[in-house]
């Protein structure tokens, strides 16, 4: 008699919220990576695997900022992940150019 319409195909589809539990690991997750720093700081002191230690928890630390707090990990954010990425490429080439030529190597 009438046609058979399919609802499934009409209604949006949403995405479930997420739990707070993701946004509190990675809050305890960085709070951890904090203190390890503080930590190697006060227990090395000037020993030369403090800094890259840090750099280390620094770099961590930050893909923790974009990927969890930032949602960098959803689809839609290609075009600022690349630049994310491009700008990252840029900063890293420039330091190993300066290193180099002030002839820190």
């Amino acid at each position: 008699m009438g046609q058979q319409v399919n609802t499934n195909e009409t209604q949006p589809k949403f995405k479930k919220h997420e739990s707070p539990k993701r946004h509190l690991v990675a809050f305890v997750v960085s709070i951890i990576l904090t203190a390890l720093a503080f930590l190697a700081v006060i227990v090395g002191g000037t020993s030369g695997y403090v800094i890259p230690f840090i750099i280390v928890l620094g770099i961590i630390q930050a893909g923790f900022q974009l990927y969890i707090w930032m949602h960098m990990d959803q689809k839609g954010h290609e075009l600022p992940e690349l630049g994310i990425y491009t700008g990252l490429f840029v900063a890293i080439l420039t330091i190993i150019t300066f290193v180099y030529w002030l002839g820190g190597y």
